[in-house]
């Protein structure tokens, strides 16, 4: 893989992790469209997750408030009693609810995404998270995180569980799910890249065999981190406006039409 490869990779994980659209999906797409490998080649695991090491970063500083407030509510609520009434604990098991069935799904449906890793179960799947953010409510009464219950948390982390496959984006399906439990646009997102961080780690965890036995050269893996830090962070930006204004569905026509395309492209091979 050249650099150039791997900024556009990075480049396409950054814009696509946050905005609701499939990251995994862009990437398994891009890889093909732009000829990073043949027809019947999906790509690697190692570039998914080196690719997924700058949104991580840029979650991590955009949302470092809250981080800060779970890490020490967590912390705090393990030394003293008083500590566990503070919203920072509450936040942290929160998170720590809704990471527990992503963790068992994404474990359970690993082998699937290695075996959807391709264009055309990646054009389906588009299709669906288009069709999901279409019929996704606008905004809810729920504006901070004591507001969510622990069923919340837990059906939300189902929904990033099932987004390990390629093409169900996973911010679309969890702040689709937390909009549609009484969340208003800003917690649902900000709530949604949280479970994201847990998993995100987790992802990483897991990968670093890959990561290290993967033939990808040590400069193009530091761009591509570096690719996916800067847009990802500007897709953030990005995707907090456009909930405050009520139109997460715009996406949707997008995802439909590239999933026409990737069909067509398909078809006349």
């Amino acid at each position: 893989m050249t650099v150039f490869e791997a900024v556009v990779l990075g480049v396409v994980q950054g814009l696509t992790e946050f905005l609701p659209v499939s990251s995994s999906g862009h990437l398994v797409l891009a890889n093909w469209f732009f000829g990073f490998s043949g027809p019947g080649e999906s790509l690697e695991l190692a570039v998914d997750i080196a690719a997924n090491t700058g949104t991580l970063l840029a979650v991590l500083i955009f949302l470092r408030r809250d981080v800060l407030q779970a890490v020490g509510g967590f912390a705090g609520g393990l030394l003293s009693a008083q500590g566990r009434r503070s919203e920072g604990w509450r936040l942290a098991l929160l998170i720590l609810a809704g990471s527990l069935p992503t963790a068992l799904l994404g474990l359970a449906l690993r082998e699937v995404f290695h075996s959807l890793n391709s264009p055309l179960p990646v054009a389906l799947a588009l299709a669906v998270t288009g069709l999901i953010l279409w019929i996704t409510p606008r905004s809810g009464p729920k504006s901070t995180p004591g507001d969510l219950t622990f069923r919340d948390a837990l059906i939300a982390g189902v929904a990033q569980g099932v987004a390990v496959v390629p093409g169900i984006s996973r911010s679309g399906a969890t702040i689709a799910t937390l909009l549609g439990r009484g969340a208003n646009g800003a917690l649902a997102a900000r709530f949604s890249f949280l479970l994201y961080l847990v998993a995100s780690f987790g992802v990483a965890l897991l990968g670093l065999t890959e990561v290290r036995t993967a033939q990808i050269p040590l400069g193009a893996l530091a761009a591509m981190t570096a690719a996916s830090f800067i847009t990802g962070y500007l897709a953030l930006i990005l995707l907090f406006r456009l909930l405050r204004l009520g139109r997460f569905r715009i996406f949707a026509p997008y995802l439909w039409t590239v999933s026409a395309i990737t069909l067509l492209s398909l078809a006349l091979q």
